[in-house]
């Protein structure tokens, strides 16, 4: 019965958020909001001109882009988003 439990407890975990599925926000202002719509291609991630969209993140594009793969995951365009 206690095994039970736990499986039932485990089957009821909330799933990842996806940023990209979630809908805009009344303002459309937020980080993610910004994120979705500068990303045009739709991969998940920003590249440098898709960067360049979002005022202010572009110029700090090689500073965000922290483990330098060339792009801004979500993590990374949230640090430098409104700063």
């Amino acid at each position: 019965m206690l095994a039970l439990g736990a499986v039932s407890a485990q089957a009821q975990a909330p799933a990842p958020i996806d940023p990209a599925k979630q809908p805009p926000t009344a303002a459309g202002a937020g980080p993610v909001d910004q994120f979705t719509k500068a990303d045009v291609t739709r991969d998940g991630k920003l590249s440098r001109d898709e960067a360049k969209a979002v005022p202010g993140v572009g110029d700090k594009f090689d500073v965000l882009d922290k483990d330098k793969d060339g792009s801004l995951n979500l993590t990374e365009f949230s640090a430098g988003f409104g700063k």
